[in-house]
């Protein structure tokens, strides 16, 4: 009975690798939707500039369609120095370089100090990668800076379970570390 019982849980063993494997493919092909999130102010401009203006906002994108979003009121910024004009994200470009609009994006109330902005759009494949990579801006415009008086690199936003992933591997190298040490 003890070598049967062995004989099935050895066979089981191996076929637990395949399923596992076919676990990951099948992951990888579904659509994920992932969340990033901008931080915009005058010293991430190119050149940099003294404007008081801060603003955020949080995009979501579809990597199966390219769909970006910014929902309504997802976007906002205060303080400019000028009246808002126009808002954009640009890329491919990384930190320190500017880039051409790939997607116009909407303000609420345009000619405002204040405010919010929206909008969406469909990327191409070279410019969802470059978001990924964090080679994409949002960049507000406003009249006394007609080229740009607030930026912001786009970044990706860890979803939670990866950061709790992340969190319990730290703890459990911790534990493991100082038991070692004891």
């Amino acid at each position: 009975m003890k070598f049967y019982v062995r004989a099935v849980f050895l066979s089981l063993k191996w076929l637990a690798v395949p399923l596992l494997g076919a676990s990951f493919l099948v992951s990888t092909a579904r659509a994920d939707i992932l969340t990033f999130g901008v931080e915009l102010d005058g010293f991430q401009e190119i050149p940099p500039n003294s404007s008081p203006g801060v603003g955020d906002a949080e995009l979501t994108l579809d990597t199966s369609s390219g769909y970006v979003n910014i929902a309504a009121n997802g976007g906002s910024y205060a303080d400019l120095l000028g009246n808002s004009s126009a808002v954009s994200i640009n890329g491919s470009a990384g930190y320190g370089t500017n880039a051409a609009v790939i997607l116009v994006l909407t303000l609420a109330s345009p000619g405002t100090q204040s405010g919010t902005f929206s909008g969406n759009g469909t990327l191409s494949s070279a410019n969802m990668t470059a978001m990924i990579n964090t080679d994409t801006y949002i960049n507000l415009r406003s009249n006394v800076y007609p080229s740009g008086e607030i930026r912001g690199q786009i970044v990706l936003i860890p979803e939670p379970s990866s950061v709790a992933l992340v969190a319990l591997g730290s703890l459990g190298g911790f534990l493991t570390f100082r038991r070692r040490r004891k």
